[in-house]
Formats: C-alpha cells, sequence, structure tokens
C-alpha cells in the first residue's frame, strides 16, 4: 500500500512526465520535404529519409501512447484506484511505480 508521500511524490512525477511529453509533442516539426517524391535526391538519400520518418513515426507513436498511459495512471490517482494490479488486485510496489508511474501490473502479473 502506498502512503500519501508516496502517492504525491508519484502523482507529481506522473503530471510532469506528462507535461515534458506533452512539450516534446508540440516542438516537433514535421519536415514535408523529407520523402516527397518529387524532390531530386539520390535513390539511397530517399531511403534514408523514408526510414528516418518511418522512425520518427514510431517514436510519435510510442510518445503518444505514453501520454495516454499517463493520463489514465492520473484518472486512476484521482479515483483512488492508483497503485492496485488491474489483473490480481494485489498493490504494485513503490519501486515500480516510481520507475514507471503509468504502470497498471505488478511486476509478477506484468511478466
Amino acid at each position: 500500500m502506498l502512503t500519501i508521500d508516496e502517492q504525491i511524490e508519484l502523482e507529481i512525477r506522473a503530471r510532469k512526465e506528462l507535461e515534458d511529453l506533452r512539450r516534446e509533442a508540440a516542438n516537433e516539426e514535421i519536415d514535408p520535404q523529407a520523402v516527397a517524391v518529387d524532390v531530386a535526391i539520390g535513390r539511397l538519400s530517399r531511403l534514408d529519409s523514408m526510414q528516418m520518418e518511418e522512425v520518427r513515426k514510431d517514436a510519435a507513436r510510442r510518445r503518444n501512447q505514453r501520454i495516454h498511459e499517463l493520463q489514465q495512471a492520473l484518472r486512476r490517482m484521482d479515483e483512488g484506484d492508483y497503485g492496485i494490479c488491474e489483473s490480481c488486485q494485489d498493490w504494485i510496489s513503490y519501486a515500480r511505480l516510481e520507475q514507471r508511474p503509468e504502470a497498471d501490473l505488478c511486476e509478477n502479473c506484468a511478466r
């Protein structure tokens, strides 16, 4: 079970991480020329550009997923369900929540 101080610390951490991720998403610039077909560049340069665009898209997908998970964690905090494993209903350790405030499964269920 989490103490009040632990819950407060985890909420502060989750809100800061969420704010950082949102700021990162807002600052990300999309380069429309990165993989444009009509731009005259070499075949290898085009392939490299397309690969970099896919890497950027994957990073954005993972960031958006983490934003969603942090929002859900903050919702659980508001509702009083935070820190309880969604699978076995046991308490999630503070150490795990400290590393991933959005964790919704205990160590055993996450395996």
